[in-house]
């Protein structure tokens, strides 16, 4: 019952997240087209579109990750992994939440307190025309943030399975198959 109410919240985020992503893609898209067409025909380049590119890439990048995450989507190193046994795998099935959690741990916590500066000095890029830099570095300590979250779901659930694996099905057999 619990489990189902955090995936769904967790999936609400997810959506969200990968909303305002694919949002940023596309502007991402429209930018690039409008700066290529304005150089190539009018011979006048798009002002400050490589400084918003710059600026919204890293939003772009991490509003998928916690959908990455939920869906197991990342990428796993299958040549090594296979030649591993069953025990190895299962090993590795342990150890890579601890991992995670450390790893993305360790970011949301580096990178918050540059995420509040880079708000309280109204971050800009340098250039021609400034972009503000700082919904780029508010995003990165909420993309590592939820993917902690999520990973410690993960690893409560695969030591909850551990320790209560779940039972195989009953095979049934039918009078008729026996025969």
């Amino acid at each position: 019952m619990i489990d189902k109410m955090i995936d769904k919240i967790m999936d609400r985020i997810a959506w969200g997240m990968s909303v305002i992503g694919a949002f940023v893609l596309f502007l991402m898209l429209v930018v690039t087209i409008a700066d290529v067409v304005a150089d190539k025909l009018l011979k006048l380049p798009f002002p400050g579109a490589t400084e918003l590119i710059m600026s919204i890439m890293p939003i772009s990048v991490c509003a998928f990750l916690l959908s990455v995450q939920i869906k197991k989507r990342h990428i796993v190193i299958d040549i090594l992994v296979n030649r591993f046994g069953p025990k190895a795998r299962v090993f590795l099935q342990l150890l890579t939440p601890p991992c995670g959690i450390f790893l993305f741990g360790l970011l949301t916590w580096l990178s918050v307190p540059l995420a509040i500066h880079s708000v309280k000095i109204g971050e800009h890029t340098g250039g021609n025309v400034g972009v503000p830099m700082y919904p780029a570095k508010v995003m990165i300590p909420i993309a590592t943030g939820l993917v902690t979250i999520q990973l410690l779901i993960d690893m409560v659930r695969i030591l909850r399975d551990l320790k209560n694996p779940p039972t195989p099905a009953v095979n049934t057999c039918d009078i008729n198959d026996q025969q």
